[in-house]
């Protein structure tokens, strides 16, 4: 069998769904928990949205949970309004809701010019670091457990772990 290696620099959607679909196949066959979590319903959108007094999206709180687990996609909250605890409340109230969910742990990820002492404050530690992404910065993968009285309970807000 000859095998041939093409090389394309365009955008090549085909191919990249292609070989999406092989992957999601794969987990499914090796992984219970990625079969499941196709399943309708499994993964539940998580979204906090944040308006000004005109009704206009200025920020707010984007991820999902899924398995025992929150994941934060996307946070923001604009410059003016930051150092009020409106990062801390949407952050809480996220995780509590998770927490209703049955998620036992949360997972995000951030630059080291974005959010990283935030997150600390609020319990999150470091469990993977890229030097050098972007030059000269580095990237983040950050993970909190939930305590197991808050998971039980589901009425207060998260702590630090």
């Amino acid at each position: 069998m000859t095998l041939d290696i093409i090389t394309s620099e365009k955008d090549e959607k085909e191919f990249s769904e292609f070989l999406h679909s092989k992957i999601i196949e794969f987990n499914n066959l090796k992984s219970s928990y990625h079969r499941n979590g196709r399943l309708p319903n499994s993964v539940k959108p998580l979204n906090l949205i944040l308006k000004n007094d005109d009704g206009e999206i200025i920020g707010g709180l984007s991820g999902s949970t899924y398995w025992d687990w929150l994941e934060i996609d996307d946070f923001f909250i604009p410059d003016e309004l930051r150092g009020k605890g409106i990062g801390t409340s949407l952050l809480q109230k996220a995780e509590t809701i998770a927490m209703e969910r049955g998620a036992k742990r949360c997972f995000l990820s951030t630059f080291d010019f974005q959010a990283r002492t935030f997150y600390e404050k609020h319990g999150y530690f470091v469990v993977g670091k890229l030097e050098g992404y972007p030059p000269n910065s580095a990237y983040f993968w950050m993970r909190k457990d939930f305590l197991q009285s808050q998971i039980k309970e589901g009425s207060s807000a998260p702590t630090a772990t």
